[in-house]
């Protein structure tokens, strides 16, 4: 991509006179310079989620990766090689890859990338925005009343809290985590002490909406919390007794349904296949049927809007998973009609280049890992049979070939490597003998290497300079 010239008028003050004379008149000289392009970065690549689109006038991203996601890596390059990156105050360089290894705590994660240009020591500062948790992981840090937490954890974003009667008003507290954010309850939004008395008419049931707001990112959290003023929070006796009554079948309680056992009893964590229905469904520890993505034992399932347990392909939110014949979501390389995909931690299909266990693949639009030659970008890669893209010397059909570090195939052009010259065709192959280039004659060796030494060539002996061109003057 190429460069976005900027220009930052930097107003400096070159010197100040005092004239002193008959006026006593005073003036200051002020001159203006114009600072260099400001640096920036060549692309950024985060190793989950969706793969950042990346614009180099564009300062901040947002990343979502799943909430079991610990840890991933982050690269950062530059556009200009000499450009020092530093990635959260740590520089990484081109001997690592300018990567840098992240720990990702639930909730918000802020990545800053600096670029300094290493000439004028100008920077210029990115920001990865990685939401472990995705899209409606914008979490507060803990919720009082009174002073006393709730029970709060980040992720749970329902509470039922019980007051005594005769409780008139309490005082709610929201605890922000680091950084910028709004908050509002039931549509008022809180000063900056991110506190609220709340006031009572009485024993029942309120509800209280919390809203969050990121001022980074624009995105937003909810919590809602239920108070029971001077009532219990107890559940339906009379749907638990209708309920009892019906052994061996599907019941709905509150709104959910559930299955009861031989002796009219819930089904309660544990897996049930349905006979007649010929499908799995699990149920939770209050009896009721699960549906959406679900984890047990450390695996994922998706258990669909009517709760039975799929399997193979599953298109959701826009993205493709792939859970096997136990229902379990699968992560990494599959095999599936003799084709390989991948798929990320998440679970979620790849396309796109990908790099795995330090090597390049590349996944087509349908998430299929591609072998062979492979034009892209206005550029020619060669894969091999396993999907790893090849870099240096390959040789195909008796050819040799060249690969850059980034595997593209050089064409038309030098090559020095490992202390010789070499000629490389615009087909990609390496020239054996003679060489026209340039108004200069140039003779390359069966190696492909280039020839500095006197040779006889067809019964003739010819001699050659330090550049490899033919000496006509011998």
């Amino acid at each position: 991509m190429s460069k976005t010239l900027r220009s930052v008028a930097i107003a400096i003050i070159i010197s100040i006179f005092t004239i002193i004379g008959p006026e006593y008149f005073n003036f200051i000289v002020v001159s203006h310079v114009y600072a260099d392009e400001l640096p920036h970065l060549k692309n950024i690549y985060f190793s989950e989620g969706k793969d950042i689109e990346f614009l180099e006038d564009v300062y901040s991203y947002i990343v979502d990766v799943d909430k079991d996601t610990d840890e991933a890596f982050i690269k950062a390059k530059p556009d200009d090689s000499l450009d020092t990156v530093r990635i959260d105050g740590k520089v990484v360089t081109k001997d690592d890859n300018y990567k840098e290894n992240i720990a990702l705590k639930k909730g918000k994660n802020t990545i800053k990338i600096e670029v300094e240009d290493e000439k004028t020591g100008i920077s210029s500062e990115y920001k990865v925005y990685v939401y472990r948790g995705g899209q409606e992981a914008v979490y507060l840090q803990d919720i009082n009343i009174n002073s006393t937490t709730i029970g709060f954890v980040e992720e749970t974003n329902f509470y039922n809290i019980e007051l005594d009667d005769g409780t008139n008003s309490v005082e709610l507290e929201t605890r922000p985590i680091e950084g910028k954010y709004s908050i509002a309850v039931n549509g008022k939004l809180l000063d900056k002490t991110n506190s609220i008395t709340l006031k009572f008419k009485g024993i029942g049931k309120y509800t209280l909406n919390i809203g969050v707001k990121d001022e980074d990112t624009q995105r937003l959290g909810a919590y809602t919390l239920n108070i029971y003023l001077g009532i219990p929070v107890t559940p339906n006796i009379a749907d638990s007794i209708n309920a009892a009554l019906k052994p061996n079948q599907w019941i709905i309680v509150n709104g959910r349904w559930k299955y009861n056992d031989v002796l009219g009893n819930y089904l309660k964590n544990t897996w049930f296949y349905d006979d007649k229905l010929k499908a799995y469904f699990h149920f939770n520890n209050r009896g009721n049927m699960q549906t959406d993505w679900m984890e047990d034992g450390g695996n994922w399932y998706y258990l669909g809007t009517n709760g039975m347990m799929q399997t193979g392909w599953v298109y959701y939110e826009g993205e493709w998973y792939y859970l096997d014949s136990q229902g379990v979501m699968r992560t990494g390389w599959i095999e599936d009609n003799n084709n390989w995909y991948y798929l990320r931690r998440d679970g979620s299909m790849a396309t796109g280049w990908i790099v795995n266990k330090d090597n390049w693949y590349y996944i087509d639009s349908h998430g299929v890992m591609q072998t062979g030659w492979l034009y892209y970008g206005r550029k020619w890669y060669l894969i091999d049979s396993s999907g790893v893209m090849n870099t240096r010397w390959i040789k195909v059909d008796n050819e040799w070939y060249y690969f850059n570090d980034d595997g593209s195939m050089k064409s038309g052009e030098w090559l020095y490597d490992n202390g010789n010259w070499y000629y490389i065709n615009y087909a990609g192959t390496m020239r054996r003998g003679w060489l026209y280039k340039d108004d200069k004659y140039y003779y390359l060796n069966e190696d492909g290497s280039m020839r500095t030494s006197s040779r006889t060539i067809d019964g003739y002996t010819y001699y050659f300079n330090e550049d490899g061109s033919v000496n006509f003057n011998y």
